[in-house]
């Protein structure tokens, strides 16, 4: 609009008038099909009121986009005011066309009926959207250049979720799925859509895209650059090579974007050829956001989709979906009882920032001050609970299990078997249940005990507490962050899904794995694998188990050095936050990791550990 000003500016005072050509339409054009909404003459829009009302718009017209807005626009103002029959609007501008106007006549008709009835008055605004990106994809254009919305399917509105998965699975074959599922965003299908519904062939397209489009494993297929469709003869190709893609990871400040951005180019070839996928090189750019004097510089495409080239990838296993929060975390307020028939405690739900809609609305009084049987109290960490070589204290959780059961109390039917359960027990799973089943979102077709077990993470838990196998102690690392990692004291607690667990057979493998996941050197090894976010590398997940980290064994003197430093910087890091509590008391998160890693990057122990991890990373 900033460089059209001259063509406005001249524009003052022009006969014609002038209209804009922004619109608020459907890009995606999921709510019709093209075949169904343009015949060879006439635009039809439904209502969709109980008459089956229609507007019907003559195809030559809509393809004449300033007369028809204009048109419409002034239709709208004319019906809005009543000052003039909103007919006179086709004289003004000049529909002489006996077929156009018979057609419009009867469609203003219509739209005055519908003003009249106390209907919503703006049909012909969103008649001009809605038809704008159909008559456009008729057309086609050389060159499209766009910011797609950034949002993961998960997160759309329930009436367009199934339709845009259907179009990334059938019409596009761009959905990867499986541990991608919950990953997938819009932006990729946008692109496609854009390509396919808009753009001439040779012509380019330029869009703005996450920073995990240039290596994530959920835009795998997309990166591929043969976008094809289910059960039909149909592939759409694309030349990815046409302009270099542009990395803007390293610009700093990295806050004009929620996460890390690309800007990615392609250009449409002609039916036939083949495509070229996004491999080889980016263009990052490194310097101040908005200087003159960025650098470029080429980088080869790292793929994190990549399969996993150490073996502990096997062992590493995420933590139970322990949501939503406030139904199970608890805190311990005094208990009043004077007599007691079973050992128990009084807890209320704990209320946490990180609490989310619409969960941390919900009115819980009915298991607030409540005892419950400490049968059912399990000590639970989570990532705000894990520090460099440190475990912090575990938070409480009320959970449907009995200590020294090693099993999920289930039915028959796959719910929990209450009966198991102690009587207090019994009443507070009833409470969550039923509002759980309230208020969940209608596309999570999981029960509780679902939730709670999704894909097994807390049942094998359980089954490595009763039969560790050899591998009777657990070492856990942050799900996201830089890479912090504890081997955890305590076999009975739970891990939560925040948290990756890996078993390991004795002490020295603990340390030796301690040392590599703290470390420096791992950190700058994974972060171009890990998806990234406003401040930085964001999800480290199983990313870390891509690089070349071998299996222990404790034969090997590299090995052992790794090992030895872990265990020495174990040490030293439980004496540092032993003195920061007697310092300050209590201890946070925050607080405990900002400053034992400061430690570690001064202290002759961090070092040692820095320099056995490089030699085993190479």
């Amino acid at each position: 609009m900033l460089a059209a000003r001259p063509a406005l500016q001249a524009a003052v005072g022009y006969d014609g008038g002038l209209t804009i050509p922004v619109y608020l339409g459907d890009a995606l054009q999921l709510r019709f099909r093209a075949g169904d909404l343009f015949a060879e003459r006439e635009v039809t829009v439904q209502v969709g009121d109980d008459e089956n009302t229609e507007l019907v718009f003559p195809v030559s017209l809509v393809e004449r986009a300033n007369t028809f807005d204009a048109l419409m626009l002034d239709v709208t103002e004319s019906i809005q005011t009543g000052e003039d029959p909103p007919h006179w609007a086709l004289n003004d501008h000049h529909i002489n066309d006996p077929q156009e106007r018979a057609v419009l006549e009867e469609t203003i008709d219509t739209l005055a009926r519908l003003h009249a009835e106390g209907r919503d008055h703006i049909w012909a605004y969103y008649t001009r959207n809605m038809v704008r990106p159909v008559a456009l994809s008729r057309a086609k254009v050389d060159v499209i250049a766009g910011n797609p919305p950034w949002i993961n399917y998960n997160q759309t509105a329930d009436s367009l979720r199934a339709a845009l998965e259907r179009q990334s699975k059938d019409e596009y074959g761009i959905w990867t799925g499986g541990r991608y599922a919950t990953h997938q965003d819009v932006a990729g299908l946008f692109f496609a859509r854009a390509v396919d519904l808009y753009l001439k062939d040779d012509g380019v397209i330029g869009m703005v895209m996450p920073h995990s489009a240039l290596q994530a494993g959920q835009y795998a297929k997309w990166r591929g650059g043969a976008w094809r469709a289910t059960g039909r003869n149909r592939t759409l190709t694309v030349d990815f090579s046409h302009k270099t893609a542009w990395d803007l990871e390293k610009l700093e400040p990295n806050t004009f974007f929620p996460i890390a951005s690309s800007v990615v180019f392609a250009r449409r070839p002609p039916i036939g050829n083949k495509p070229t996928p996004l491999v080889g090189e980016v263009e990052r750019w490194r310097g101040k956001t908005g200087a003159s004097d960025v650098r470029r510089e080429l980088v080869p495409i790292v793929d994190t989709s990549a399969a996993g080239s150490s073996p502990y990838a096997a062992y590493a296993r995420q933590g139970a979906v322990i949501v939503p929060r406030r139904f199970f975390f608890v805190e311990e307020t005094e208990n009043r009882a004077v007599i007691q028939v079973d050992p128990v405690a009084t807890v209320k739900p704990r209320r946490s920032s990180y609490d989310k809609a619409p969960w941390k609305a919900i009115d819980l009084t009915a298991i607030t001050g409540e005892d419950i049987e400490t049968a059912h109290i399990f000590d639970v960490h989570l990532g705000e609970t894990i520090a460099p070589y440190a475990a912090l204290d575990p938070l409480k959780a009320v959970l449907p299990l009995t200590r020294g059961g090693y099993e999920i109390p289930a039915n028959a039917t796959g719910g929990i078997d209450r009966e198991q359960l102690k009587h207090r027990m019994r009443r507070r799973w009833r409470i969550v249940s039923e509002l759980w089943e309230a208020h969940k979102s209608s596309v999570n077709k999981l029960d509780l005990l679902g939730q709670l077990d999704y894909y097994g993470k807390l049942s094998a838990q359980l089954e490595w507490q009763q039969n560790p196998d050899g591998k009777p102690l657990r070492v856990v690392y942050t799900k996201s962050g830089e890479p912090t990692a504890a081997l955890l004291p305590d076999d009975e607690a739970i891990v939560d899904h925040l948290l990756f667990w890996i078993p390991c057979k004795d002490l020295r493998e603990a340390h030796y794995l301690l040392a590599v996941i703290n470390s420096d050197t791992l950190y700058k090894e994974v972060a171009p694998l890990m998806s990234k976010g406003q401040f930085g590398a964001r999800d480290l997940h199983k990313h870390l188990w891509k690089l070349a980290i071998p299996a222990f064994d404790s034969t090997n003197p590299g090995h052992g050095a790794v090992a030895d430093a872990g265990e020495a910087a174990a040490r030293g890091a439980a004496a540092r936050l032993a003195a920061l509590r007697a310092e300050r008391g209590d201890v946070t998160v925050t607080i405990a990791r900002r400053k034992l890693r400061e430690w570690l990057r001064e202290s002759a122990e961090g070092k040692a550990v820095e320099e056995a991890v490089g030699r085993l990373l190479g």
